[in-house]
């Protein structure tokens, strides 16, 4: 029996990443590391991080661009989960987990309420407002875009790869479950095992997949790590996700 497929779809960066700690820690399988998005910088205003006394970070892939932001270094970063805080700390901010859910973040910061201006930096497509939630609250906090994840299509070939195999779909996102069901279309899903981090996240899948889906216990790395262990196990040996 071939070994199962494990379908990875986050931009190129964290989708190898996520292959070399599966290939150390999964059941044996077959990593497929097949893009649903590519970030791109956006231009921005730095001015908008001016006197700043604390960044709200919501993924890792805002991190680059605080690089060309002066007087910005050493900053506390309030960041959702900790490969969040693991970008932040490596560019010098004063990172501080908030447990790996944007509810979470939100939860912290209304409960500890620290000193403004806060400046959320986030990506062009926002899963949730949360400089909007916050202010209406009478925190001093704005929001900057810095990057979008642009949808990519996927290259000829790639569905043919897939419809001959089982196949782990891990899923960060409601936006990556979207995007993997426009990429299906028609891909019979008897043979696909969804892994979402999240209910938002699996409420995107067609409701043939959302059946079968397999839903994080919390939604952060760890957590995803171990229901796709879980996820491959029942692959290999032909069980129900």
């Amino acid at each position: 029996m071939p070994l199962p497929l494990l379908l990875l779809t986050r931009p190129r960066p964290q989708s190898e990443r996520f292959a070399a700690e599966a290939r150390a820690a999964c059941p044996p399988h077959e990593p497929l590391i097949a893009p649903l998005s590519e970030i791109v910088p956006l231009p921005f205003d730095t001015g908008a991080l001016a006197g700043a006394r604390a960044l709200v970070l919501t993924s890792a892939n805002a991190v680059p661009a605080l690089a060309a932001v002066p007087g910005i270094e050493g900053l506390p970063a309030w960041c959702v989960g900790p490969g969040t805080a693991r970008a932040a700390r490596a560019a010098g901010f004063k990172a501080r987990e908030a447990g790996g859910d944007a509810e979470r973040l939100i939860s912290r910061l209304r409960r500890l309420r620290p000193a403004g201006p806060l400046v959320h930096v986030h990506g062009r497509h926002l899963a949730r407002d949360i400089a909007g939630e916050l202010a209406a609250e009478g925190l001093a906090i704005t929001g900057v875009a810095v990057y979008e994840a642009r949808a990519l299509d996927w290259p000829v070939g790639t569905l043919d790869r897939l419809r001959a195999r089982a196949v782990v779909a891990p899923l960060f996102s409601p936006r990556a479950a979207a995007g993997l069901a426009r990429q299906l279309g028609e891909f019979p899903p008897g043979s696909l095992y969804p892994v979402a981090i999240s209910e938002a996240c699996s409420a995107r899948l067609p409701p043939a997949l959302r059946q079968r889906a397999l839903v994080a216990r919390a939604p952060d790395g760890a957590a995803m790590h171990e229901a796709v262990i879980t996820a491959l196990s029942q692959a290999s040996s032909g069980g129900e996700p």
